[in-house]
């Protein structure tokens, strides 16, 4: 049995397009949650908490989640421009 290295050029490429796709729908999912909870009528103690969380916390998280996966998408790009570029070599 051998050994393959390599890659599917266009594939990664591919999946590269998908990554940021899906990081996009993140950021749209983001922004629409915003939107929702700073339009919803809530005031009190309770209502600055979970502000302060969705704010500190979780709409942080989702945005490290995106970036993640952009810099993911960059590597994969790399990736296959470094085949592409050893392939004609």
């Amino acid at each position: 049995m051998s050994n393959v290295w390599g890659l599917d050029v266009q594939q990664v490429r591919d999946l590269a397009t998908n990554l940021d796709r899906e990081a996009d729908t993140i950021d749209q999912l983001l922004s629409r949650l915003t939107g929702v909870l700073n339009n919803t009528q809530w005031t009190g103690p309770d209502a600055n908490q979970f502000r302060n969380d969705w704010t500190g916390t979780h709409s942080t998280s989702l945005r490290n989640v995106s970036k993640n996966i952009r810099e993911t998408a960059a590597r994969a790009r790399t990736n296959a421009q470094s085949q592409e570029q050893a392939s004609q070599g």
